[in-house]
């Protein structure tokens, strides 16, 4: 029946350590540049140093900051990568 499925799916999810939900085309986006200044910069994300992920991950929100900053026309303070 429909509710012993929706136990076996809530046993699943709690072995796995809760739910999940399914990205939004935003968080798509943003993924998809992250993994984008990798491949510009030669980084593979999932093997990559602590300082390499670092980097990638401030020029991806940066570059991303100002991506959204143009096409909603804000004139938003932009923190710089490795502001202190």
């Amino acid at each position: 029946t429909d509710l012993e499925e929706m136990y076996k799916v809530d046993v699943l999810a709690k072995k796995a350590g809760g739910y999940f939900s399914i990205p939004d085309e935003d968080e798509l986006a943003y993924t998809d540049l992250l993994f984008s200044v990798c491949n510009q910069f030669g980084i593979r994300y999932y093997n990559a140093t602590p300082k390499e992920r670092f980097f990638v991950e401030e020029v991806t929100r940066v570059t991303w900051e100002h991506q959204n900053a143009q096409t909603a026309e804000s004139i938003a303070a932009i923190r710089p990568a490795f502001a202190i």
